[in-house]
C-alpha cells in the first residue's frame, strides 16, 4: 500500500492537469494496489459477467474490508464509505486523497452532501460504489438496501448497475464466514490475524447484466436488492 500510494503521490503534479491522465494514473496504482494485495492474501477472484465501464453508480453487498480490494481489482472506482473511516489513523487520509466520499448517515444534510459529491465524481468520469445495507454482514443472506443514498439517482432517472460479492475458503480451513467476512463485533486485530492465516481463498463477484432504473427511491432500493439477492451464493459456515 505504502509503495503504490508514494508512486501514486509522486506522480500526481504531472498529471493533476489533465483529468484523463489523472483518472489513469489513479487507476494504474490503486488498482495495481488492489490486484498485488489479491495476489498477497492468496485471493482468486471469480468473475461473472463484464463489470461496468466507468463512470457508472454501483450498488454491492458488503462482507468485509476485503470488498474494495475485490472491487477495485475489477472496475476504476471511488467508494461511499461512514465517517467514522474518516478518522482512522493513516488509512482514513489515504482514503480521502483517493476521493472516497464519506457520509455520516445519522445526518439528513450529509447524506444529500455525499450524494451531490457522488455525482461530481461520476461527472468526473470514476465509477462510485455504495454498499447500500449499511454495515457488513456474514453473507448469509443480504440485508434489506437503505434507500436514502439512493434519492438523487431516482430522481434523476441514473441507472445503477449492481454486484454480488461472497467468499470461499479452502476445505479444512476457518470457514470464510469466520475468517474473510467480518461483521457484528468481531475485533479487526483478531481478524485480520485469521485472514492472513488463510492459505488461499476465492472471492466471487457477479456483475449484473443490466442497470436498474425507477424514479422512486424505495421502489429502485428493493430492486437493487432483490436482483443482488438472486445472485448471492450464500457463505455458509462448516459445522
Amino acid at each position: 500500500m505504502a509503495g503504490y500510494y508514494l508512486l501514486w503521490l509522486l506522480g500526481l503534479p504531472f498529471v493533476f492537469a489533465f483529468p484523463q491522465l489523472a483518472r489513469n494514473w489513479r487507476r494504474q496504482n490503486f488498482g495495481g494496489w488492489a490486484q498485488s494485495s489479491a495476489r498477497i492474501l492468496g485471493m482468486r477472484v471469480n468473475v461473472r459477467n463484464a463489470p461496468p465501464a466507468a463512470p457508472f453508480l454501483l450498488v454491492s453487498n458488503h462482507l468485509s474490508y476485503v470488498d474494495i480490494i475485490v472491487l477495485e481489482s475489477q472496475v476504476d472506482c471511488a467508494f461511499i464509505a461512514k465517517s467514522e473511516i474518516a478518522r482512522w489513523p493513516i488509512l482514513g487520509f489515504i482514503s480521502w486523497t483517493l476521493n472516497t466520499i464519506f457520509i455520516d448517515r445519522a445526518r439528513k444534510r450529509d447524506i444529500l452532501r455525499a450524494m451531490e459529491k457522488a455525482e461530481r465524481a461520476l461527472a468526473r468520469g470514476l465509477g462510485v460504489v455504495l454498499f447500500a445495507e449499511g454495515t457488513s454482514t456474514s453473507g448469509q443472506t443480504v440485508s434489506p438496501f437503505r434507500s436514502s443514498l439512493l434519492e438523487i439517482a431516482a430522481r434523476r432517472g441514473t441507472p445503477v448497475h449492481y454486484a454480488t460479492i461472497s467468499y470461499v475458503a479452502p476445505a479444512g480451513e476457518t470457514p470464510a464466514e469466520q475468517s474473510v467476512c467480518w461483521w457484528g463485533d468481531m475485533p479487526l486485530p483478531g481478524h485480520v490475524f485469521r485472514l492472513l492465516q488463510l492459505p488461499a481463498f476465492q472471492a466471487n463477484v457477479f456483475f449484473g447484466p443490466q442497470p436498474i432504473v425507477a424514479n422512486d427511491r424505495h421502489v429502485l432500493a428493493a430492486e437493487l436488492w432483490s436482483a443482488v439477492r438472486s445472485q448471492l451464493e450464500p457463505v455458509v459456515a462448516e459445522r
